[in-house]
């Protein structure tokens, strides 16, 4: 029987709730609601292995895959079984699903300015591992981001922002004033820095992402794609 709001325990808030909701589906394994009856699983580095041989096709400029049979589309809509997620910015020249050559279905993917692990998104990445058996997660940033070139202007001075605008910027400072601490192309190691730390926050902040990081059942990485030349690469 599920309990009503004013029935949950003293001391549990929205967010352990759900992340006690997440951390049983993870221990059942992926919920068939959600996904359909035959969806294949891969490895964290098969799925990774799968997302960069897309990237290949991209770049040599392979049509976009689309599911043209009725049976193809019919499967699509019983459920969903992404082989990979991403947590990648809002930034309409940067969508994950045309830089892997990706269908439908195929990548779940949340986007968000400067590819920030918000509560939004972890709890979004919470769900795809939990409840959909994703087992690679990439965060991917990319050259010239506007948000973290705001983040710069912003640690450098302060900025006379709209309040939601400032408080979106917040998780973005430290990344620039390390950059600025480090020299160099300050935008660039911005960029990088960002990746490195949304990267490492998921897995901090999440206990769901943690146990299936811990238990070899996902892989965390992060990626900058290259507006001139198109690449993404895989950043250490």
């Amino acid at each position: 029987m599920n309990a009503c709001p004013c029935c949950r325990p003293a001391g549990l808030g929205r967010r352990s709730l759900l992340a006690a909701a997440a951390l049983a589906c993870l221990a059942a394994g992926p919920a068939r609601a959600a996904t359909p009856a035959a969806g294949p699983r891969h490895s964290p580095n098969q799925a990774l292995a799968m997302l960069m041989a897309g990237h290949a096709r991209y770049l040599a400029g392979a049509a976009v895959p689309v599911a043209h049979s009725a049976e193809a589309r019919a499967a699509r809509a019983a459920g969903q079984a992404p082989f990979a997620a991403i947590l990648g910015c809002a930034d309409s020249r940067a969508a994950p699903e045309l830089l892997f050559n990706t269908g439908l279905g195929e990548l779940f993917v949340v986007r968000n300015a400067g590819n920030v692990a918000d509560t939004g998104a972890v709890g979004s990445l919470e769900y795809a591992v939990a409840n959909l058996g994703v087992s690679l997660i990439m965060v991917l940033g990319h050259e010239r981001c506007g948000a973290a070139d705001a983040a710069v202007a912003a640690a450098r001075a302060p900025l006379a922002l709209p309040p939601q605008l400032s408080d979106m910027l917040q998780p973005l400072i430290p990344s620039a004033l390390a950059a600025l601490r480090a020299g160099g192309d300050v935008l660039d190691g911005t960029i990088r820095a960002n990746v490195a730390r949304s990267a490492a926050r998921l897995a901090e902040v999440s206990p769901v992402l943690s146990a299936a990081s811990t238990a070899g059942r996902l892989r965390i990485v992060g990626a900058r794609y290259d507006l001139d030349d198109e690449a993404v690469t895989l950043l250490s």
